[in-house]
């Protein structure tokens, strides 16, 4: 019943208009499609939108589709753990930083270019990506492990919401991707709490940050988010 309740509160959350949000599970019993199927429907205004302005004017819905390919590539490129292919979507001269805990942090979070990830992925080299939220020790591990905890936890490939240059959810963790990446888009993947005895606490999201660069969209931001104490 709880789960119920937070799930239809968040869908009554995302029809505000303040950002253009998807809502999967409003496309009556289809079950939920892939962010691949996705930008074939945004393209197509198949897909219930809501309008990314304050003023709630809809807005040229083909225009997402090339964003949303690109983040169907990197979620296709993590769910098989292919380093290589992460690597050849990332931006060639900004490269990709990754932020385990929302708050985009330039003195800790770790940036790679693309032959360096994809050396980082072969080295299996440890790293550290900063430290845990409310412990304070560091986060000590191998790319592979860094992706499997703090990027890819769960599988974003059937997120039941995303938004589009939009933050769903937040804890109590500050979110600053937009000022962090003032001129970027952004797509976040949101899974809502699961466990019922969590009362919502448990949900999490994985925002894509890209910077278009020769008529593509590329890959410079990874942000995790979940709830943290």
């Amino acid at each position: 019943m709880k789960r119920n309740i937070l799930l239809a509160l968040c869908t009554l959350l995302l029809g505000t208009g303040m950002g253009l949000v998807v809502n999967w599970n409003a496309l009556g019993g289809a079950g939920l499609l892939t962010p691949g199927a996705m930008s074939t429907a945004a393209v197509n205004g198949t897909v219930p939108l809501v309008p990314s302005t304050e003023s709630g004017e809809g807005q040229d819905l083909s225009a997402n589709g090339p964003l949303l390919e690109a983040g169907d590539a990197v979620l296709r490129a993590l769910e098989a753990g292919d380093i290589d292919a992460l690597a050849a979507l990332v931006d060639p001269e900004r490269g990709v930083t990754f932020t385990p805990y929302s708050t985009v942090d330039p003195h800790s979070d770790l940036t790679f270019l693309p032959d360096q990830l994809a050396q980082a992925g072969a080295s299996g080299s440890t790293y550290i990506w900063g430290t845990t939220q409310g412990k304070g020790d560091a986060i000590s591990l191998t790319l592979t492990q860094y992706l499997k905890t703090y990027v890819f936890n769960t599988d974003y490939t059937r997120a039941p919401v995303i938004g589009v240059d939009h933050v769903i959810a937040s804890g109590n963790s500050l979110e600053n991707v937009t000022d962090a990446y003032p001129e970027a888009r952004f797509l976040e993947y949101y899974f809502p709490g699961q466990d019922p005895e969590a009362e919502g606490l448990d949900w999490c999201a994985l925002k894509l940050v890209f910077q278009e660069r020769e008529g593509a969209y590329r890959l410079i931001g990874v942000i995790h988010s979940e709830w943290t104490i």
